[in-house]
């Protein structure tokens, strides 16, 4: 027995085929099974289901998101048709849904955000592996991803941020494996113009993904500027040359993330084509005539709507809500304070007694707080190297670090920008940054005592992993709604500002 396993851990694709295997049987089991409990609406799923029940019933609506998420939640309703036989037509004429039938059915609505939930796992594993390929230490670090209370909640449920983590993840692997390449193939530009597309068409935040597209740019360039200056080639032609595959894969990425985002939107438009209770939202005049004669699928008339659509989102923006921390009853949070875990929101409880079941937005502390190291040991590096013009011990690791650690930085700096209240699921996209700029410190840092096998250092990341299991659990009441008495509340409400209330 002892053997196989040693023999196992000499054969590398064969220990990196077992990991990803568990890695995708964790996931389906911390982010699927089950995931139709509880059988009751929380959060945002009062307006996302309300929507999909609008793409079923083909009625004109417009919408404050991209409409891609929302296609996925509408998709799984009719891949399994479970609620036929209930009366749902209330859902199609409002866009907050207050009350659901007896017997409604969740298996729908939630398939597609929790199977994308579940599928970002062994991706997330693969990412890590490419950046650095030790197949034991991508697998006890996808547990930041696989045991993170706060995400296997919110993806359980039918709403929109599982889907596009699971398609930013498409781009970080896909950008990470383009990384590695020297003189990148026109094509793959478009390939990650598409993936990047998709990452838009979920949520308007997806821009930035792009920055992925602009650091393998000047990657090119800087290569082969250098392959001038080794070879002494200075022609003019040359320069021509290369600034002509420049123009052309710039356009050939911005074309692939303009196609997709536009047929996204064109499936959106055209399958809304029934007005119901007179509610035009902000359509101008020519749509209300475009509405009156079903003639939205037509292709000439998709320039204007799609302008229509993609103006409501300034204009609904305007009417959210600022942050107010004096409101007893607010859940959103300063952005500077996310990567602590501020706040935590209670989605929905039920009392039984003295026992009552809590759907918590609660990260897993242990996880969190490797994240929020894992960027402060980047911006440290970073400015180190920046400022202090620090010498680098390794510099692919170090160019790896570089543009998460930017990705991060603009898009909280983008967040603060923001004059609307925000809300603690918002981090999700830069904390799944912080994981990767954990892992990649931890490299950096251990780099010599990794390629010697260092069984202390071993024995710290897979103590470390048990710390994060076992804070999973503790936390797991909050993620799948399971009953706790008081005591047992305040054994989880270890700090003051996440804000947890027992009921």
């Amino acid at each position: 027995m002892l053997s196989n396993i040693q023999s196992i851990l000499k054969n590398k694709s064969k220990l990196l085929i077992i990991c990803l295997i568990l890695v995708s049987a964790i996931s389906f089991l911390t982010y699927f099974y089950n995931y139709v409990n509880p059988p009751n609406l929380f959060w945002d799923e009062n307006y996302h289901i309300a929507s999909a029940y609008k793409y079923i019933n083909h009625v004109f609506f417009m919408e404050p998101h991209p409409p891609l998420g929302k296609l996925f939640i509408a998709w799984g309703e009719q891949l399994f048709q479970s609620n036929n036989k209930l009366d749902t037509s209330s859902f199609a004429v409002t866009d907050y849904i207050k009350d659901i039938p007896n017997g409604f059915s969740f298996v729908g609505v939630r398939f597609f955000p929790a199977l994308f939930g579940a599928l970002s796992g062994p991706l997330f594993f693969l990412i890590l592996y490419l950046l650095f390929p030790n197949v034991v230490l991508a697998f006890f670090f996808s547990f930041l991803y696989l045991f993170d209370n706060a995400i296997i909640v919110h993806s359980r449920g039918a709403m929109l941020d599982s889907s596009g983590i699971f398609f930013s993840l498409l781009v970080v692997l896909y950008f990470i494996v383009l990384q590695k390449k020297k003189i990148i193939p026109i094509a793959s530009y478009g390939i990650l113009g598409i993936l990047t597309g998709l990452v838009l068409s979920v949520k308007i935040n997806g821009i930035i993904f792009g920055m992925l597209f602009l650091f393998l740019l000047v990657k090119e360039i800087k290569y082969k500027m250098s392959l001038r200056e080794e070879k002494r080639r200075s022609n003019l032609d040359g320069i021509a040359h290369n600034d002509i595959q420049i123009i052309q894969k710039t356009i050939l990425y911005v074309l692939g993330v303009v196609v997709i985002f536009c047929a996204v939107y064109y499936i959106h438009i055209s399958n809304g084509r029934n007005v119901m209770d007179n509610k035009y939202y902000e359509a101008s005049e020519r749509l209300k005539n475009v509405l009156a004669v079903h003639q939205t699928a037509t292709v000439s008339n998709f320039p204007f709507q799609l302008i229509e659509h993609l103006f409501f989102i300034p204009h609904y923006e305007k009417g959210v809500p600022v942050l107010d921390v004096c409101k007893p009853d607010e859940n959103g949070s300063h952005p500077l304070t996310w990567p602590l875990g501020n706040k935590s929101i209670n989605y929905r409880w039920e009392k039984d007694g003295t026992e009552v079941r809590y759907l918590y937005l609660q990260g897993n502390p242990i996880i969190w707080g490797i994240g929020f190291v894992g960027i402060l040991f980047s911006l440290v590096l970073f400015i180190s190297r920046l400022v202090f013009k620090l010498s680098i011990k390794n510099n692919s690791i170090f160019l790896s670090i570089l543009p998460f650690t930017s990705l991060y930085v603009v898009y909280m700096g983008l967040t603060l920008s923001l004059p609307r209240v925000l809300y603690l699921y918002h981090y999700f996209t830069p904390l799944i940054f912080s994981f990767i700029l954990a892992y990649l410190q931890f490299i950096y840092i251990f780099e010599n005592k990794i390629k010697k096998k260092s069984k202390c250092l071993i024995l710290g990341v897979v103590v470390t992993a048990v710390v994060v299991v076992a804070a999973f659990i503790l936390f797991s009441p909050f993620t799948y709604y399971l009953s706790l008495t008081q005591k047992q509340f305040q054994l989880r409400n270890w700090f003051s500002w996440w804000h947890l209330k027992a009921i």
